[in-house]
């Protein structure tokens, strides 16, 4: 099973998105992300490794992607951060319109870029906690180790 997190500049909420599905269902799926408008190869922002080095999630080595035609692998799932997301998602994509949702089903996960720490702290925290709910979906894991487990 492939799983597909798609953000605006893939240097921010797909990153940690990405880099938290890996920490705690890496062995269950495979995780990628992409950005409808990213410049390729960039590097995620110093608070969003931050943020995410605060619970123990390593995204350093993560590289900005475009979202393109060519998925390797064909994702099962495309999670967007907001419904402009999946607009676009899905525009660009018709034929996997059935693929693309919310990654947090209770509304979109506001962009920090630009923002504070704390703005940061509390997508991650969003993002965290959509994945855990999301999970459920596609594997039949047991519940993700803590933060603390996962060195946080």
């Amino acid at each position: 099973m492939h799983i597909l997190f798609v953000c605006t500049g893939n240097i921010c909420r797909s990153p940690m998105a990405e880099g938290i599905a890996r920490a705690r269902y890496g062995d269950r799926a495979t995780f990628s992300g992409a950005g409808t408008i990213a410049v390729r190869g960039s590097v995620p922002t110093t608070p969003a490794t931050t943020a995410s080095d605060e619970i123990g999630v390593d995204i350093r080595d993560l590289r900005a992607t475009q979202l393109n035609k060519s998925f390797s692998p064909l994702p099962d799932h495309i999670y967007v951060m907001t419904n402009r997301h999946r607009e676009r998602v899905i525009s660009a994509f018709p034929g996997f319109a059935d693929r693309v949702e919310l990654l947090d089903p209770n509304g979109d996960v506001p962009d920090p870029y630009g923002y504070d720490i704390d703005v940061y702290r509390a997508a991650r925290d969003q993002i965290a906690a959509a994945i855990d709910a999301r999970a459920k979906e596609w594997t039949d894991a047991a519940p993700p180790p803590s933060d603390a487990a996962l060195g946080g």
